[in-house]
């Protein structure tokens, strides 16, 4: 991981184990609810929001309740009120359910905090093989947003399924041919520093119909997003100046769509 990392706060303190199944008034049956949702479901979202917030109001600290709520806010498109929440929980510090790490953990590389999100990812990174089959999409989505290709790599050869990791081993395979390592790393810079102000979800695709992989990155927008065709030509102006900048010329198997948050579509387990 990135050296500066450790200029970082300490990771929060892993629970063992998973829960069971709970009642949807806690915390943890609500994030569950929450994972079955539609984003354009804006009804059932503010009831859940409603729901989380009485229960905070006697618990204002509960970092379980506030990642509830801070996964609300990025539902519904607020970006700002997400990020402080975000910091919030990171400011308490303490320990997490499972499943509630995992979903901070994801919402910090939503928000564009990967820095944060690397070092709670970090003790996960050092077991790889052992984790890779319930932080492999985590572990890429992180790989991805920070331009980090070796560790692309290094979660792709581990992959359970054979068309992820041919299509990432190939699509690693053309930068490191090209050249085009630290360009990677410098788009993904150019565009989470574009979107860090509005990014409520960050995904990603990935395609091999044309005969080799494209990789597609989903950024869904907030509030704070007045256009998004206009976000969406500004990143493409900044990417390729980008390319420029490095002296290279802009491949087409990397792609970026900005849409708004409540058109986000749950990938694919």
């Amino acid at each position: 991981m990135a050296d500066d990392n450790n200029n970082l706060p300490q990771p929060l303190h892993n629970a063992a184990g998973s829960l069971a199944p709970q009642r949807p008034t806690e915390f943890a049956g609500v994030l569950r609810l929450l994972s079955t949702l539609s984003y354009s479901d804006k009804e059932q979202i503010s009831a859940y929001e409603r729901q989380v917030y009485e229960l905070l109001r006697s618990s204002p600290q509960n970092l379980d309740g506030l990642v509830a709520f801070l996964r609300i806010q990025l539902m519904q498109g607020n970006h700002q009120k997400a990020k402080a929440i975000a910091n919030r929980i990171w400011e308490i510090g303490g320990a997490l359910n499972h499943e509630s790490e995992k979903s901070y953990i994801d919402d910090l590389l939503n928000l564009g905090l990967i820095e944060m999100a690397s070092v709670l990812l970090r003790p996960y990174f050092e077991k790889t093989d052992v984790y890779i089959g319930e932080y492999g999409h985590l572990f890429l989505k992180y790989a991805i947003a920070a331009g980090q290709l070796n560790v692309i790599e290094k979660i792709a050869v581990r992959l359970p399924s054979a068309g992820m990791r041919k299509a990432l081993t190939d699509f690693a395979a053309v930068y490191r041919y090209l050249n085009y390592v630290d360009t990677f790393k410098s788009i993904q810079r150019t565009v989470l520093d574009n979107v860090r102000d509005t990014l409520c979800t960050y995904e990603f695709n990935l395609y091999t119909d044309r005969g080799f992989t494209d990789l597609e990155i989903l950024l869904y927008t907030g509030n704070e997003t007045i256009d998004c065709n206009r976000l969406q030509e500004r990143l493409e102006l900044q990417i390729s100046a980008a390319c420029t900048a490095k002296g290279n010329k802009r491949l087409n198997n990397l792609g970026f769509v900005v849409r708004p948050v409540d058109e986000y579509i749950k990938p694919a387990e």
